[in-house]
Parts: C-alpha cells; structure tokens; sequence
C-alpha cells in the first residue's frame, strides 16, 4: 500500500491529521513561551524554571501514562490529554494578556502541559498499533515522522510570524486550538474493542511492563542506547554546536543553515523509510544513527562548511529512519495488552538524560574544550551503537508481524 492510499483509509488519516495539527502548534509554542517569559520577567533563571515546568511532570508521569493506556482505551484518553492541553495552554495566553503575570502561575500551567503530555504519548504508540494493519505499520511510522519533521522547519517560522504580527499571546493561543483540533480528529477514530486484562494495582502493571523490558534484551538495550545518546549527542550538539558556529563561522546564520539542511535530511529519512523494509530493521536503524557522529567531529574539527552540510544531511537521516523502524519493531513484537507500558519506558528513556547533558556539557567544555567533548560524546555513543548492535537480539531480530488474533493473549513470555 503506498503513502497515499495509507492516507485513505479513514482511522489512519484522522490519526495523521490530529498528529499533524497538534505537532506544529508544539513546535510554535516553545518559542512563544520562551519570549514570553523573557518578555514579562526579563529572567533566564524564570525562563528555566517554566521549561523545566514542562519537562519534569513529563518524565514523572510518563510511566503512569504508560499504564493508564494499556488498562483504558487509548484513543480516549488522548482526547482527554489534548483536552487538558488545550485549557492549559489556553489559559497559559491569556494570562500573558495581564500586564506581569504570576511566575508561579506559568510554572504550574506549563506544568500541567508537560503531565498530560505524559499520558498522551504512550497511548500514541498504541493506537497506531490497534489502527493500521500489521503490515502498512512501518509507512505510517514514516508518515508520521515526517509530518513531525515538517512542523520542525514550518512551526518556528510561523511562531515568529505570529509573534511580529500579534504577540507571543496569540502565538501560543494557536498551541492551545492545535490540541483542540487534534481532539476532534482523535474522537472520530474507530478501534476495534480491546480485551482489558484484569487490574493488578498501578505499581503492579507498571513493574509488569519493565519485567517485559528486562525481559526482551533488545528493547532494553535499545532504550539504554537512546539515553547515551539524548545524553551525550543531543546535549552537545544542542550546546556546543552554536558555540562552535558563533567563534567559527558565520554565528547564527551558519547554524540556521545547518538546522534547516538537518531537517531536509530527516525528510529524504521519511521518504526512505516509505520505501524500505530491512529484514534485519534495528541492525539497518543502528547503521544510520552512527551517522550522527559524522556532524560531531565535522564541528570539532572545524570543518569547511560544505562538509558540515553534508554530516547536517547524515544527522537528519539518522534520527529519522531509525526512529520509524524502531516504533515499527514494537508495534509489531509487543503484545497489545503491553505496547503502551514498553513504549513510556522508551519515551522516559528518550527524555530523562537530555536535561543533565544539556547542563553538564557547557561547564565540561570550558574546562576541556569544546572539541574534546564533542570528539569523546562522538566516540562514547558510537561505541554505544556498535556494542548495542552486536548483541544477537539486536542485529538478529528480523521484521516479524504478530497475528491480530494473537496480539491480546500474549504474554510477557513471549517477548524474549
């Protein structure tokens, strides 16, 4: 089945479209809110204190979030994420209309964001699974992705639009009707009906689905991959790469060149991802994201800027295919009665580490270098990768489809 006929089929599209809308109004709001709390406090400390706001309930209740979803039916409980999202964000503008709104007030708002958040993003994962059929999952991972991966380039250009035009209120008032437009799609989703198994007290599920993690060495080792690198690449790239282009090239300019160049290389990953299906799918994912490294030691080497290009191109595909054959090797190996409560496990992985790299990398590199940390992050994560990659689960495990029939009398046991 092609993209486009993936995009015909009903459940599918009301998917895409919820996803679509509400990922480019997440990508307008960071700047929004960013000038915002710079504009009313004048505080980076404050700024840093309504970021974290955000990203901290986001890591404490994406677990909780992973067992609601697998206990209530998904779709519903995204709406309701949405839903709250909307009246967070929604007041979060209005209260940016008041001459010096409260810190505290931002902080708890945001707060409530990154929660709902936290249980919408599991629940994701699970409704791909329950939506399309087994065998178009992979082209609807890299639909998906690649609408994330346009809202990537399109959201801060619309942001500062809206800022210049009408202020940072009505910027991230548009955040706000995203989710509620997201909602309305969401609602009109048909799943077949899933067999809930019995309650065992929240701690209980949760715990059941790290046994499952433990228990299937590639999924654990995948997730412990993913922190190494939010770790060390996205902290060093994210802090050091702007660094490095203000002393080094052309300051924001350069790095606005190299961040659009990364986000076409995530959309030709899209593209790819349509068009493939590797046997061996995380051997194939691995082998991209060692691409990564290429754009590290092109910026501590200082590279001519045509060369910088060109590992920007590597860096976009190496976030992009993997990205789709991993949720596709879940999907597809993780009984449904589980999916939701591996993938918060992913999610908290994918997220926790990125806020200490970001903090730790600055006060190591004054101390070391710039290039030494960009050069050791490079060699650490790619040692990650390979040794990751070595391990039979790893590089062994073949694109494998389970019955639907199957799917909900499954056991942990049959993960390993």
């Amino acid at each position: 089945m092609s993209a486009l006929t993936l995009l015909r089929e009903p459940q599918f599209r009301r998917i895409f479209l919820a996803q679509s809308v509400s990922t480019l109004g997440d990508q307008i709001a960071p700047i929004a809110v960013a000038f915002a709390v710079l504009a009313t406090t004048h505080s980076a400390t404050a700024l840093g204190l309504v970021l974290a706001g955000r990203t901290v309930p986001l890591v404490v209740f994406v677990l909780l979030g992973g067992a609601w979803a697998d206990r209530l039916p998904r779709k519903s409980l995204m709406v309701t994420s949405d839903l709250v999202r909307l009246c967070t964000q929604g007041a979060f503008a209005l209260i940016l209309t008041q001459h010096s709104p409260a810190l505290w007030a931002m902080v708890l708002l945001q707060a409530g964001n990154g929660a709902a958040s936290a249980f919408f993003r599991p629940a994701s994962t699970g409704l791909v699974q329950e939506a399309v059929p087994a065998a178009e999952r992979q082209s609807a991972n890299g639909l998906l992705s690649a609408t994330s991966n346009i809202s990537a380039i399109a959201g801060p250009v619309i942001a500062a639009i809206l800022i210049a035009l009408v202020g940072n209120a009505w910027a991230v008032g548009a955040d706000a009707i995203s989710f509620g437009i997201s909602a309305i799609f969401l609602a009109q989703v048909v799943v077949p009906p899933r067999v809930l198994k019995e309650r065992i007290g929240i701690v209980r599920e949760i715990a059941e689905g790290f046994r499952a993690i433990i228990a299937t060495r590639w999924i654990g080792l995948m997730i412990l991959e993913f922190s190494i690198f939010q770790l060390f690449v996205l902290g060093t790239y994210s802090v050091l790469g702007p660094v490095i282009a203000q002393s080094h090239y052309q300051g924001a300019t350069t790095w606005a060149v190299i961040a659009a160049v990364t986000g076409v290389g995530a959309l030709v990953g899209d593209a790819i991802s349509l068009r493939i299906r590797p046997k061996h799918p995380l051997l194939v994912a691995n082998s991209f994201s060692l691409g990564c490294m290429a754009l590290l030691v092109a910026l501590a080497l200082n590279a001519p800027l045509p060369v910088l290009i060109a590992c920007a191109v590597l860096f976009g595909l190496g976030f992009s295919i993997p990205n789709t054959l991993w949720f596709t090797a879940l999907q597809d190996n993780v009984p449904a009665h589980l999916i939701a409560r591996v993938s918060s496990f992913d999610w908290m992985g994918s997220t926790a580490l990125r806020p200490i790299g970001l903090a730790i990398v600055a006060p190591i590199a004054a101390v070391f270098g710039p290039a030494v940390v960009l050069l050791v992050a490079a060699g650490v994560t790619a040692a990650t990768l390979v040794g990751v990659t070595a391990h039979p689960s790893v590089r062994g495990l073949r694109t494998s489809i389970l019955p639907n029939a199957d799917e909900s009398q499954a056991t942990t046991a049959e993960l390993k």
